[in-house]
Order: C-alpha cells, then sequence, then structure tokens
C-alpha cells in the first residue's frame, strides 16, 4: 500500500467520522430535548476544530487527538449504564475511530513532511 493511499483512506476516514461524530452527537441531544446550553457545552469543543479541519492542518489534528480523548472517557461512561441506547455505541464507536484515523493521518503526514 502506498503512502499516497494510506494518507487518502486515513484522511476520509478522519473527515467522515468527525462530521459524522458531531452529528451523531446532536442527534442525541436532540433526541434527549438537551437545553441548548448542554449543545453549546458538548458540540463547542469539536466545532473549534472546523476551520482547522477544512485546512488540513497538522497542528488541529493533534490537538483534536486530546479532545477527542474526553468524548471517548463520555462514550465509556455512558456505556455503563444497564441497558446503553444505541446511539451511546455509535458515539463510542466513532470516538475510537475519529482518534485512530486522526493520528495515523497525522503521523503519515508528519513522516512524510507533508
Amino acid at each position: 500500500m502506498t503512502t499516497e493511499l494510506k494518507l487518502s483512506i486515513s484522511r476520509i476516514l478522519t473527515h467522515g467520522s468527525y462530521w459524522l461524530l458531531m452529528l451523531t452527537l446532536a442527534l442525541h441531544l436532540w433526541l434527549q430535548s438537551a437545553p441548548w446550553i448542554i449543545y453549546a457545552i458538548s458540540l463547542l469543543p469539536l466545532m473549534i476544530f472546523i476551520p482547522g479541519m477544512l485546512a488540513d492542518k497538522l497542528r488541529t489534528l493533534i490537538w483534536l487527538g486530546f479532545v477527542i480523548l474526553l468524548y471517548f472517557y463520555n462514550g465509556v461512561q455512558n456505556m455503563a449504564v444497564p441497558e446503553p441506547m444505541t446511539l451511546d455505541i455509535v458515539e463510542l464507536v466513532l470516538t475510537i475511530l475519529l482518534f485512530c484515523a486522526a493520528m495515523v493521518y497525522a503521523r503519515i503526514r508528519q513522516v512524510n513532511n507533508l
């Protein structure tokens, strides 16, 4: 597998899982009838990265890795209830996928000076 193919796949997975996670979080909050402040608290940390994601900046990917760990913690905590909702499972899977894809993408770019 070539470096360009790895880079392309990891970029698609990073951007896809990022936007799907944002959508899933918003849908989950909407189904719970959460007030607007909860939307802001839940989505704002991810929304900060939108300009950097669109500009494809390496530093944004690295910082996204740190912030996504908070969402991972929240996902694991939501899974600890006796019967987790389906969206809890989806959020956790998307969080893991986003973290792995973003770190692979950042590492490939960093090693190849791209």
